[in-house]
């Protein structure tokens, strides 16, 4: 192995521990990933917190730059929505891929973002033990399984659920279902109820290895299901468990962002996004396509 690929690779290393390690709270500085051309200028600049490390946007930017002959890169930022907002205002990247419409509306409204466009859905999934201390049911409404929770977490006194919060989408889907239940965990000091602020990989490994429940991605749950030995999906559907992906460009996008917004808009691109993972997982893919809530 030449000096140049020894240094390609630990240069790799540093990145990917950084990105691991990195507090979600905190905006990225540099890309996760490169798409294409490593020594091409990056023509499309993506920011993206949980469906990255799935793959998902690496797959489409890969068929795009193939379908265009494009002679730029594309690079993917890790960053979770509200950061990957404050990306966009501040001209860093040039496409947001979030899931808080409130505030992607915000700021359309604000005028420093345009073009808001759905993409994909998402689906939350709520995980717990095998042993299942909760009890919780399949069946189980939503408010009823975070009673279940809550109520064993002041039981025995000891970690039962893992939050992240740091305000990313799971987050405020999280908080949404403890507000059914009159709950604000992370407004107090409750031993049971464990923070973190990490990407979903490393929220859902915790979890697991520490047998908590919590809220995470199919597309997460899939995609590290190998490294789980200790966790189950216990809820996986319901209206509030769906979790739309949009678009959003900044005030002046370029003709490269608008032209591969439309490439996600369309057919091509949205069959991609349907069919992913299934050639890894069984035949079930992580996302959904904008007109295709369940799976």
């Amino acid at each position: 192995m030449t000096i140049f690929r020894i240094l390609i690779f630990l240069a790799a290393l540093l990145l990917n521990y950084a990105a691991q390690a990195q507090d979600t709270r905190e905006i990225s500085t540099a890309p996760r990933e490169i798409y294409g051309n490593q020594t091409a200028e990056i023509g499309i600049k993506i920011g993206n917190g949980g469906a990255g490390p799935t793959g998902i946007i690496r797959a489409l930017a890969e068929d795009y730059l193939k379908m265009t002959d494009a002679k730029y890169s594309i690079a993917w930022y890790q960053d979770i929505s509200v950061n990957a907002l404050q990306q966009l205002r501040n001209e860093v990247i040039d496409i947001a891929l979030v899931y808080e419409k409130n505030q992607g509306e915000e700021a359309q409204k604000q005028g420093w973002a345009t073009n808001y466009t759905p993409v994909f859905n998402d689906h939350f999934l709520i995980i717990g033990p095998k042993s299942n201390p909760a009890q919780i049911e399949k069946t189980d409404p939503l408010n009823h399984a975070f009673k279940k929770i809550a109520y064993l977490g002041k039981e025995r006194s000891a970690p039962t659920f893992i939050s992240r919060d740091d305000n990313s989408g799971t987050n405020i889907r999280e908080q949404t279902i403890w507000k059914m239940i009159n709950l604000k965990p992370w407004q107090e000091e409750k031993n049971w109820y464990v923070k973190q602020h990490v990407f979903p990989q490393q929220a859902l490994i915790y979890a697991d290895q520490n047998s908590l429940y919590t809220i995470t991605d199919y597309g997460t749950f899939l995609s590290n299901k190998s490294q789980l030995k200790n966790s189950q999906i216990l809820i996986k559907s319901g209206k509030l468990l769906i979790n739309p992906c949009f678009a959003l460009l900044g005030r002046n996008p370029s003709r490269e962002a608008k032209n591969f917004l439309d490439y996600l808009k369309s057919e091509r691109a949205q069959n991609l996004i349907a069919d992913f993972g299934k050639d890894k997982f069984g035949g079930k893919a992580l996302f959904t396509k904008t007109d295709q809530e369940e799976f």
